[in-house]
């Protein structure tokens, strides 16, 4: 249950992050390109010694906690203790940096909030079988809100300053800036789906799993990008808030870390690291490529435009989102069918081994129901049209536990370390919420 290998490899995940940021922070400062990068780069620079000096407190608590034996589950906690206090001086910089720029951008920020909130629903909606809970979008979320929109900025900002320095315009330039921003944005959102899946491994189912994760992610990067746009007047905010947080929500960020979730997703299912390296590093690759194909057609401004302004804002922009994004999209939306079908057998082959097994909580009459969404979804309804809303309550309880035990039994076979007697609970509360509907 307590899994101190992916613990170690989300906390070198997050000092790999930290370490580009200090490379990046050093040349900005020595450099003296910009003044304002010079300043960042400080205070960079300053919160990562602070990590850094905690990093060496952190060591010697956990060798003497290590040293000192205990349960599992002590020395799992002192490990997240501990990585919090790391981490927590960056951490902080960038909630700082991102809520001054909300601050900033108040206007855009209450227009793009129901635009979020509705993104969010609607890739929270794609796991039909089990929706994670809203804690673990939230936590997504906010990684890409403050931590990846963080990361990128101070990353990509001194990149951009350094070509603009070294390189004549032209098409080496083009190209320099657009990997300066595919390549540390994919990264940092990439990271936290990673840190993510590690560490909610139990709430996480697989492929699909993975693919919501990465886009909440996406959504949260997103938004903090899109606060970046919307500082001047009315008119630009609301250009901005068409053209990011409407047109381009769902087929941007998105879909690029949801690319990137599906690949480390189904990294978590398969045996070998080889192959799971290379489910991650293609979920990475696909959406580089991606992202690096809009910037460079944007940046190089090699686009349809239209002197019309009405044609441009509700035909042209929409069409180069679709002809240019479309295809990234349409890649996400291929993984989650393939991802839904993927773990809908694997549900129906644990409900019936479940069903087969004569002390089991599941009838051989409900598999054909739970492994439906719709018909689910039916005998739901039927209950409310019969306005008996504990009938509701109680069948959709029910239906959670009876899918709650599929995944386990699925996990198990997967060799993840449920806790000893995991499945017996689950059985337990399903013959209890029966008793209930009788």
């Amino acid at each position: 249950m307590y899994r101190l290998d992916r613990l170690a490899v989300a906390l070198t995940t997050g000092e790999a992050l930290l370490v580009m940021i200090a490379v990046a922070s050093l040349v900005g400062v020595i450099r003296r390109d910009n003044t304002e990068v010079r300043v960042l780069g400080m205070f960079n620079l300053g919160a990562v010694g602070i990590s850094l000096f905690a990093a060496c407190i952190a060591a010697v608590v956990v060798a003497i906690s290590s040293a000192t034996g205990g349960s599992p589950r002590r020395r799992y906690l002192t490990w997240v203790v501990c990585g919090g206090l790391v981490f927590a001086a960056p951490t902080l910089l960038g909630v700082f940096l991102t809520l001054l720029q909300v601050g900033i951008a108040w206007r855009g920020a209450l227009l793009s909030i129901p635009t979020t909130l509705f993104a969010l629903w609607t890739f929270r909606r794609m796991q039909r079988n089990r929706k994670p809970s809203w804690r673990l979008v939230v936590v997504a979320f906010a990684w890409g809100l403050f931590i990846a929109a963080y990361f990128a900025q101070m990353v990509e900002g001194i990149l951009h300053v350094v070509i603009t320095a070294e390189l004549l315009p032209g098409t080496a330039t083009i190209l320099s800036h657009a990997a300066a921003a595919a390549v540390p944005e994919e990264v940092g959102k990439g990271a936290g789906v990673l840190v993510i899946v590690l560490l909610a491994w139990r709430h996480v189912d697989g492929m699909l799993g993975g693919i919501v994760v990465g886009a909440c992610v996406g959504i949260g990067f997103q938004f903090a990008e899109s606060m970046s746009y919307m500082t001047g007047d009315l008119g630009a905010v609301l250009y901005q808030h068409w053209y990011r947080q409407v047109t381009g929500l769902l087929i941007s960020h998105a879909t690029y870390t949801g690319i990137i979730g599906a690949g480390i997703g189904l990294a978590m299912q398969v045996d070998g690291w080889r192959r799971q390296a290379v489910c991650v590093g293609s979920g990475f690759a696909v959406a580089i490529a991606a992202h690096l194909i809009w910037d460079v057609f944007a940046m190089g401004r090699l686009y349809w435009e239209s002197d019309d302004s009405l044609l441009q804002l509700f035909v042209v922009q929409p069409l180069n989102l679709i002809v240019l994004k479309g295809p990234a999209f349409a890649v996400l939306v291929f993984l989650v069918i393939v991802a839904l079908r993927r773990e809908t057998r694997a549900l129906y082959r644990q409900l019936q081994e479940e069903a087969r097994d004569p002390g089991g909580a599941i009838s051989p009459a409900e598999v054909p129901v739970l492994v439906s969404p719709p018909l689910r979804f039916r005998m739901r309804l039927q209950a409310l049209l019969r306005r008996d809303r504990p009938a509701y309550t109680r069948m959709k309880r029910l239906h959670s536990a009876q899918l709650d035990l599929a995944f386990a039994r699925w996990g198990r076979d997967r060799g993840e370390p449920y806790p000893p007697g995991a499945q017996e609970s689950l059985r337990q509360r399903i013959h209890e919420l029966k008793a209930e509907c009788l």
